[in-house]
């Protein structure tokens, strides 16, 4: 058995009994033969990664859009979900290949073949890790203000100012958990399907109270639709940048390699692309906007920040416990997004410097904790000309390191025969990356006022 039959090049699968790898190897071999719904049952037990990406996809910043759409919209702009989503799966696809029958690590050859500056630094440093930490201010900002509203509907009072040890004590022990073996790794992932559940059960419950207009839904969910000028725009960025970035590709790629998949793994990895991280994620950003749609759409209430839409939408859901619901599934949200952004950000920064990947050193810890500054928005909200900045660096990188991906998979001497020969996949890859760069520079642009209004 060669190194791409069974990847063990990631430090992080060392700690994987070698027994377990060959059970799960033999366990694959089942299930290729197995009925579909025992197949599908299966690959579901044995997914992790996509559920991961998923939790981490699905973001303060995700959420607040899709609630802001469906406020504004109502249910009109449900397509770009899909749409943005679906193009993204090529990519990921692509991430899954690196690792099932590539058995390499992504950065490692982006130094090799692209350079550094590719490599450890736009994909690394500027793609991973500044996404983690920057972007972790709203999950703080969003994640205290939730636990400061839910506490009173609880019997008590639990101000933002104090909450935020709670919070920063529950993502910091998950991001530390994950790697320290089969039993760290399952815990993280387990938790991040459980936080996908209550996610989805909550906020269908709550779409149950509300009520659906089917008609509108299925109209807003096939008929492309966006309202005119700079806010169609923005609308259409925002929707589109929040569903797949370096962060997703280079996460998915090491937490696979992290789990020691190889070449029998890649059936599983797709299925988990597509059931752990395309349905949770189009599904839930659905339920969010068809909820908002259906209550401060219909009263022509549109807050301008998920705080005010929250609170807005609260008192329409009828009983506390509703409302209880709803601020449970929302929570669930920024706190599995800052677990999944400390374990991508550590993963990034020790490959951009070329480190080790001790889960039990404290370099290690400090890196999956540095995110973990993002308490700061407790009292100092980012300021616009740092999200303007990112947005410019982020749109840079995807770029770069979007095309970087699409050279690997493409090339012979990295992939051999494994190389991607299919028009059809390099085709979904260049229009994803064309899309995602065109609309962030648009974005950049209308934001310091160089576009044509």
């Amino acid at each position: 058995m060669n190194d791409r039959d069974e990847v063990r090049k990631y430090p992080l699968a060392e700690a994987l009994p070698p027994e377990q790898l060959k059970a799960e190897a033999a366990e694959l071999d089942r299930l290729a033969q197995a009925r579909p719904w025992s197949k599908l049952f299966g690959y579901f037990k044995l997914g992790g990664p996509g559920f991961l990406g998923a939790a981490t996809t699905l973001g303060a910043g995700t959420l607040t859009a899709a609630m802001l759409s469906g406020a504004a919209f109502g249910y009109k702009t449900l397509w770009m979900i899909w749409l943005s989503m679906g193009l993204g799966m090529f990519m990921m696809a692509a991430s899954a290949r690196f690792t099932c029958r590539g058995g390499f690590r992504v950065i490692v050859e982006q130094n090799r073949f692209h350079g550094l500056i590719v490599g450890s630094l736009m994909t690394g440093l500027v793609g991973t890790a500044a996404v983690a930490v920057i972007f972790n201010f709203g999950q703080y900002s969003i994640g205290t203000h939730l636990i400061e509203s839910l506490a009173p509907m609880l019997g008590f009072e639990f101000p933002r100012q104090v909450n935020w040890i709670l919070f920063m004590a529950v993502t910091g022990y998950l991001t530390l958990s994950y790697g320290r073996g089969k039993r760290g790794i399952a815990i993280v992932e387990s938790f991040m399907k459980l936080a996908i559940g209550v996610m989805l059960v909550c906020f269908g419950i709550c779409l149950a109270l509300v009520g659906v207009d089917w008609g509108a839904l299925l109209r807003g969910a096939f008929v492309p639709w966006l309202p005119s000028g700079v806010e169609g725009v923005d609308l259409f960025v925002a929707s589109s940048a929040a569903a797949i970035g370096v962060m997703d590709w280079v996460l998915f790629q090491y937490a696979g390699l992290a789990r020691g998949w190889g070449r029998k793994h890649e059936t599983l990895a797709r299925v988990d692309i597509v059931f752990g991280l395309f349905l949770p994620f189009v599904l839930v950003n659905f339920l969010v906007m068809a909820v908002f749609a259906g209550t401060l759409h219909q009263v022509g209430i549109t807050p301008e920040t998920a705080p005010e839409l929250a609170s807005s939408l609260a008192p329409l859901l009828g009983s506390t416990w509703s409302a209880v619901l709803f601020y449970i599934a929302f929570l669930a949200v920024p706190i599995s997004t800052t677990v999944g952004m400390g374990i991508a950000g550590a993963i990034a920064i020790h490959e951009a410097f070329g480190w080790t990947p001790d889960t039990g050193s404290w370099r290690w810890k400090v890196c999956a904790l540095l995110p973990q500054i993002g308490f700061l928005a407790v009292w100092y909200p980012r300021p616009v000309w740092l999200v303007i900045a990112i947005a410019a660096f982020l749109s840079l990188a995807t770029n770069i390191v979007g095309w970087s991906f699409y050279l690997l998979l493409n090339d012979r001497r990295l992939l051999g025969e494994d190389r991607s020969k299919s028009y059809f996949w390099n085709l979904g890859i260049m229009l994803q990356l064309t899309l995602l760069n065109c609309v962030a520079i648009v974005y950049v642009f209308n934001r310091i006022g160089w576009w044509i209004r």
